[in-house]
């Protein structure tokens, strides 16, 4: 989880953007803190932890939609976004979720504690390498988003987003894992291990797995509101964009 959107939007940003910007990144390292918590626990279940968090993600943008008056915002010819757009989105998502949740508990148990004790021989490059190539996908994801965010105006398309890209990304995040276990342990059934352990690490809570449902519950708002927030980002860049575009078109006239 980090920063990243807002690095590129900065530097024509309006104070509401900054705002947004902030909150991102304030929510992002809360976040990551709470997520790490969880991983303590599930860190050997890690595509069963994806697909819990983004159940949970789902479920509270789908509650809090549920609680906006209907007549907020309604959607138009110019602001719907296909489904095989969110669908290519959700799987761009999922693909770098699956790299990254199973790179972090390698490059974070090894890297660190070698890094400080012996150096970095004990470092496996394989795994940075891995963690670092999952940027990609996300910044090709932040590439498509931002361009469908350029009419989306208020909360409702940031939770509209963060409600498709979670839903559709449960059957994406089974078909990534699957593929990712697939060149990782030579066979998929490592998916379906891995969630039958997870589902029994929550239910019965013992050793390492005590405490699981409390760190899951923990990071389930914060990690909704870090994808919403991403998304808020987004659209607020766009915005930006737009308003120094008419800004110059103004000024070419005069």
């Amino acid at each position: 989880m980090n920063c990243e959107p807002c690095a590129s939007s900065l530097r024509s940003a309006s104070q509401s953007s900054i705002l947004v910007c902030a909150v991102n990144c304030c929510v992002s390292v809360v976040s990551t803190c709470l997520y790490y918590s969880e991983l303590h626990h599930l860190h050997q279940y890690p595509f069963f932890s994806a697909q819990l968090n983004t159940a949970i993600g789902a479920l509270l943008a789908g509650l809090w939609l549920l609680w906006l008056p209907k007549d907020v915002e309604v959607e138009t010819a110019a602001t719907v976004v296909p489904w095989q757009s969110w669908a290519w989105l959700s799987a761009l998502l999922a693909f770098q979720n699956s790299l990254e949740i199973l790179s972090i508990p390698r490059v974070m148990a090894g890297f660190l504690p070698s890094l400080w004790v012996s150096g970095l021989q004990h470092v496996s490059l394989a795994w940075v390498a891995i963690f670092l190539l999952s940027r990609i996908p996300q910044a090709a994801a932040n590439v498509a988003a931002e361009s469908w965010a350029e009419n989306q105006k208020g909360i409702t398309w940031p939770l509209r987003a963060t409600l498709y890209t979670q839903l559709l990304g449960l059957p994406c995040n089974f078909l990534a894992a699957l593929t990712v276990s697939f060149f990782w342990k030579g066979e998929a059934a490592v998916v379906l291990q891995d969630y039958a352990g997870g589902f029994s690490c929550l239910t019965e809570g013992q050793g390492a797995c005590a405490g699981a449902w409390r760190s899951v519950l923990l990071f389930a708002v914060p990690g909704m509101l870090y994808t919403l927030t991403e998304f808020q980002v987004l659209q607020a860049a766009e915005g930006d964009h737009k308003e120094s575009d008419r800004k110059s078109i103004r000024n070419g006239n005069g």
